[in-house]
């Protein structure tokens, strides 16, 4: 299992001209990507577990997410990662973006999928409250689960991936993370972002999630009208669709 010096689990599937970087989502692994990953046949695809995640459970993980996505980007740079392309779901999706805002010259475009938004969450906000006093309580955790997914049956992995995520991370993510915000610097963004978001998401809010888009020059929302928020383990399909939509024409147009 290929381990990088500060802690990032990562493994490499498939093979291709250009790099794409495969960011999990809070509670998720790097299998909550393979439905989508054979469909990106042509691509080389650089799947990592976040920081306090499954086989990264060693790496820092406090829930910072500046932090989170430099130890992200640490990594990629150990593996001699430049000009690729960062995805990521939900909580992977805003480390996908932190790190194009901290390190433009060695990314390439960046896919948010359910993206967590830029601008963050307030006090209050149910299903963050809901699973972050759910710690350690497995029954909890599999309902809060069941409440977020179109299709409990595909999301079964992520009952078995999201007890394992560190104490410090989980308290860390859901008890502070969750309310950084970045919308204001949305605007410095110079490389090409496509959110997709879903019509049944339950977990992002879709007005923010606009918000973000429109404040990066260029970027792309579409709309997965049937998509939840764990749509990478339940339509695949769609998911990788639009990412190949997208980065195909950027190719093309030299981006």
């Amino acid at each position: 299992m290929p381990i990088t010096t500060n802690g990032i689990h990562y493994e490499v599937r498939g093979d291709g001209p250009r790099t794409i970087v495969l960011l999990p989502g809070f509670g998720c692994s790097i299998e909550c990507w393979a439905g989508v990953v054979p469909l990106l046949d042509g691509y080389r695809a650089v799947l990592m577990d976040l920081p306090g995640h499954a086989g990264s459970a060693g790496a820092r993980a406090d829930g910072d997410l500046p932090g989170l996505a430099e130890t992200v980007a640490e990594a990629c740079r150990e593996i001699g990662l430049t000009g690729f392309v960062v995805a990521g779901l939900s909580l992977g999706g805003a480390i996908a973006v932190r790190i194009a805002l901290d390190h433009p010259g060695e990314v390439e475009a960046v896919v948010g999928v359910m993206p967590w938004n830029a601008g963050g969450t307030s006090p209050g906000d149910p299903v963050i409250e809901g699973f972050h006093s759910a710690f350690g309580d497995l029954d909890t955790i599999t309902a809060g689960i069941a409440s977020i997914s179109q299709d409990p049956a595909k999301t079964a992995d992520l009952v078995r991936t999201m007890p394992t995520v560190t104490e410090r991370m989980w308290r860390g993510w859901l008890g502070g993370g969750v309310h950084t915000s970045m919308a204001d610097e949305l605007p410095g963004l110079r490389v090409p972002l496509l959110y997709l978001v879903g019509g049944k998401d339950t977990v992002v809010d879709l007005d923010k999630q606009i918000s973000d888009v429109r404040r990066v020059p260029g970027g792309r929302l579409v709309l997965l009208a049937d998509g939840g928020h764990l749509a990478c383990y339940e339509t695949p399909e769609a998911v990788a669709r639009e990412m190949r939509q997208f980065l195909d024409a950027r190719a093309v147009a030299g981006v």
